[in-house]
């Protein structure tokens, strides 16, 4: 580039193509006439004349005459462009940036992708009210209810997961209104409206679980469970007035099952109206189950009711060893129809054991043992899980019972007892060998069993399995494990599972479950 012969020669020595000389006074320039001097500061003879310079151009646009491109006469010759972004455009897999969506949505679609989906052959043991949700919304796309419902839970998992808090408040909004309108929907309930109350309720309980704050944990006073009382009221109002006119759906029955867990965990009974499962839907293998499940929580509150008339009494009357009996023989009666129950399981459920090889390192937080459990579907292992963690809870029940029967030093109550550890251990290690499969720590490479465990095992190390594929299969058998104190002979163990269940809780968003270790879930009282 050449400079003009006129101007600030200080310009001229950086060789700046436009910019201002501080030494040039502008008001005081005229226009063209006379030739630069080139003096500085400034030219003299052009000053004299009060006069524009030759070489510059007026105020505001000073840019030297001669240099053609910056004046704009001739355009500036491009070098050769960046192809980047020819070759993502020409990628089939590439994905234009989506504009910024609004934080109820982003919440709603990491919801529904990661949270609130299940197994393509899911088995009704491993279902809840949740997966029915999409088929529902898609049905009633404009109902307000459905919508608050997923925009509260989405927000509070949100929130919980993404450690997003603005997601909170929006959550505690959503979670206000709905609420108001559940509660005028169910004022005047219908046909119609059950399974969107039963959803919304659902949701309701599970945002108060999702949103609690405290640190400290009474099983009692969870506030979930004031929303089981609400679905239980529904449920009955079901049965005895919209039955007929509106048959069991499958909201409806999840529903029930929901119900008989929240009996479990509170040892409750299960009201008589809702025992026959077989006017909610249910059948088969899955009828049996749940009707152990209310006997099972039907015995729990004669024995909390007999702890607690034992304690009261020291040492038992006669009245209370003689029901303790009763009882213990109600257990062990309970005890057989889980195996016999199990007994009836389709081959296609069959387990397959493997041991993994001493050379591969284990990570504790997924493996306990190193002998391991896999199925030829993930849905196969629900009944199994169920069933070791249902024989878990009856046999540490039976326990409770035992020691109020007979004395500590009783040989025939020392038999009782060790028979009961021997089934809760037992049960335990097959529940610690089954979830790393549950929770995709590791994959079978042959099926078929021909190769050696160590060339068929294939270990995940990566933790970026869904949460749904992880939590559908194990929060509930690991709810009952963790919360038992009947596992003397491996504290460790029992530890385990408490931070497996605490992690999944963080994993999905559940702060009660993620402070599972402050809860005693399934434990009575102690004496």
């Amino acid at each position: 580039m050449t400079f003009p012969s006129s101007g600030c020669s200080t310009c001229k020595q950086r060789r700046i193509k436009v910019r201002i000389c501080s030494k040039f006074q502008p008001h005081r320039l005229a226009n063209l006439a006379l030739q630069c001097d080139e003096a500085q500061p400034v030219c003299q003879k052009c000053a004299k004349a009060q006069r524009t310079c030759s070489g510059m151009r007026p105020p505001g646009s000073v840019v030297h005459i001669e240099n053609s491109y910056a004046s704009g006469k001739r355009k500036r010759p491009r070098g050769p462009r960046s192809t980047r972004k020819t070759e993502l455009m020409s990628n089939p897999n590439f994905i234009f940036p989506s504009p910024i969506i609004d934080l109820r949505t982003q919440a709603i679609t990491y919801y529904l992708n990661y949270h609130l989906q299940t197994f393509p052959d899911a088995l009704n043991y491993s279902k809840s009210v949740s997966d029915e949700f999409l088929a529902v919304w898609k049905s009633r796309p404009e109902c307000p209810i459905l919508d608050l419902a997923i925009s509260s839970m989405a927000l509070a998992v949100f929130s919980n997961t993404q450690h997003h808090p603005p997601a909170a408040l929006e959550a505690s909004a959503k979670y206000q209104q709905l609420l108001r309108r559940t509660q005028k929907t169910i004022l005047s309930l219908d046909e119609a409206t059950v399974d969107t109350c039963l959803l919304s309720i659902f949701f309701m309980a599970r945002y108060e679980q999702a949103a609690h704050e405290s640190d400290f944990f009474d099983i009692v006073k969870i506030p979930s469970f004031a929303h089981h009382d609400g679905t239980l009221a529904i449920l009955k109002i079901w049965k005895y007035h919209l039955s007929h006119k509106h048959p069991a759906s499958n909201i409806i029955k999840h529903s029930r099952r929901g119900m008989i867990r929240s009996a479990l965990l509170r040892k409750n009974s299960v009201p008589e109206w809702l025992h026959d499962g077989s006017a909610f839907g249910e059948q088969g293998l899955e009828l049996e189950y749940d009707c152990i499940s209310i006997r099972i929580a039907n015995l729990r509150n004669q024995v909390s009711m007999l702890l607690k008339e034992a304690g009261s009494s020291q040492p038992a009357s006669h009245e209370v060893i003689a029901a303790a009996e009763e009882l213990s023989g109600d257990a062990r009666a309970i005890d057989t129809a889980l195996q016999d129950w199990m007994s009836h399981f389709p081959t296609e459920w069959a387990q397959r054991e493997h041991t993994l090889p001493s050379s591969y390192d284990l990570p504790s937080r997924d493996f306990y043992y190193p002998i391991v459990f896999s199925y030829s579907r993930p849905a196969y292992a629900a009944p199994w899980n169920h069933y070791y963690a249902m024989r878990l809870l009856i046999n540490s029940t039976r326990l409770r019972v035992i020691n109020v029967s007979h004395s500590s030093f009783d040989d025939f109550a020392c038999d009782l007892r060790s028979e009961c550890l021997s089934h809760i251990q037992s049960m335990a290690n097959g529940l610690a060998s089954s979830l790393p499969f549950c929770l995709q720590k590791f994959r079978v490479t042959d099926p078929t069993g021909s190769s050696s465990d160590r060339d068929s095992i294939v270990l995940n190390a990566n933790d970026d399995v869904k949460p749904f594929l992880k939590t559908n299969l194990t929060v509930w058998p690991l709810s009952i494990a963790s919360g038992l104190g009947d596992m003397d002979f491996d504290q460790d163990l029992r530890f385990w599972f408490r931070d497996e269940l605490s992690h999944l809780g963080r994993v999905i968003g559940d702060r009660v479950l993620e402070r599972s270790d402050a809860i005693q879930w399934f434990e009575f009282d102690r004496d």
